[in-house]
């Protein structure tokens, strides 16, 4: 019997509403007994549903801020043995995955411990107490999970640096091909050369560089900055773009019209900003698998899986100059658009495949 026990400091709806994480559920739930789903309850309160072999149980909120979920992710304690949890899945190595550890101890469970974001890479870098305190916290989760998993080589080598190795797996971000298709098969630039990015608009996307950058190139060619995705930050971008016609902001987008969009663009681009919590954006695979050339900032997993100047360009993170500088090199080169975007998409095929990455993904954490 295999009943497994994810752990997510998110905030998630009842189970019948549909929504990505819920598919990521239902992969990693086949062939297994119970897939127990303990998170964050958007209401405040202690609710549990059912879906096939999918339980989820939501535990008060405690304020928006996922660090709350540091403390009243030990209520876990009290989860595993009532439904006789065997497998213990963390998505954070602090806020869950310090309870999940502790919890892999008491009970004697194998736990897998994820890394989703580059902040983490940040608190080893130590720079204040606050820093140094969590960086403790983080090492003994990872030094102590049975599985640390890492979302590409270049993270791994990062875990490598900071003494963590032995107990890594590399397992991917995926995409869905049977939705983000066909692959772009023209790299002729219509009338605007329309570049594109998807993302929540919050400081680690930085998206006010892309507008910057855009802003100089359309007073030299017809650019078009389509950025989709709405969030905090979306009044100060709105300010930052200013009354220009070649910016458009979108704040939410029905997935047909979003693949529609990214196959009518020209180029993808994602300006994220380091240690602010980014770590291989999901986005960045679906406009790869649309064949669409990439650039990207040199942080966080991004490295290998945007491989520079084969299937898109890398930058270094903050630069207008250099965010601009790549762009203009793409929109005078369609061969480069060409070679890069069928790259692209013949990587996201072989490597990012969605059944393919979670075959890797349940492989390794049912057989721990």
């Amino acid at each position: 019997m295999i009943r497994v026990l994810h752990i997510s400091a998110n905030q998630f709806p009842p189970l019948n509403v549909d929504h990505h994480t819920k598919k990521i559920w239902i992969e990693l739930a086949k062939d297994v007994d119970e897939y127990h789903v303990f998170a964050r309850s958007e209401k405040n309160r202690f609710e549990s549903y059912r879906e096939g072999n999918i339980i989820l149980h939501l535990i008060p909120a405690i304020g928006k801020r996922e660090r709350s979920f540091l403390i009243s992710g030990f209520l876990l304690l009290f989860y595993i043995p009532r439904f006789r949890i065997t497998h213990l899945l963390s998505q954070s190595p602090i806020n869950g995955g310090l309870a999940a550890v502790i919890a892999s101890k008491l009970f004697g469970l194998p736990v897998m411990v994820e890394i989703h974001g580059d902040v983490f890479f940040k608190y080893f870098q130590k720079k204040t107490w606050t820093d140094r305190i969590l960086s403790k916290l983080v090492r003994y989760s990872l030094r102590n999970a049975t599985l640390v998993r890492s979302l590409s080589n270049e993270m791994s080598r990062l875990l490598d640096s900071e003494g963590i190795k032995n107990n890594v797996v590399v397992i991917p971000n995926r995409v869905d091909l049977k939705l983000f298709h066909p692959p772009k098969s023209d790299f002729r630039a219509g009338k605007s050369f329309k570049i594109i990015s998807v993302g929540r608009f919050v400081p680690q996307k930085g998206y006010n560089i892309a507008i910057e950058a855009v802003l100089e190139l359309s007073k030299k060619y017809p650019v078009e900055l389509y950025l989709i995705g709405g969030g905090e930050l979306f009044e100060e971008l709105t300010l930052c773009a200013g009354d220009n016609s070649h910016i458009h902001l979108i704040e939410w987008m029905e997935q047909k019209e979003l693949i529609r969009f990214l196959h009518a663009s020209d180029l993808y681009i994602q300006p994220s900003i380091p240690f602010l919590g980014e770590a291989m954006p999901r986005t960045i695979l679906e406009a790869m698998g649309m064949g669409l050339p990439v650039i990207a900032t040199n942080i966080a997993a991004i490295p290998g899986v945007v491989d520079h100047g084969i299937n898109g360009l890398l930058i270094e993170p903050g630069s207008r100059e250099e965010l601009a500088n790549a762009i203009e090199k793409l929109l005078l080169d369609e061969k480069l658009r060409f070679y890069l975007g069928t790259n692209a998409f013949n990587k996201a095929s072989s490597q990012y495949e969605w059944n393919n990455a979670f075959r890797i993904y349940r492989n390794a954490l049912y057989g721990m």
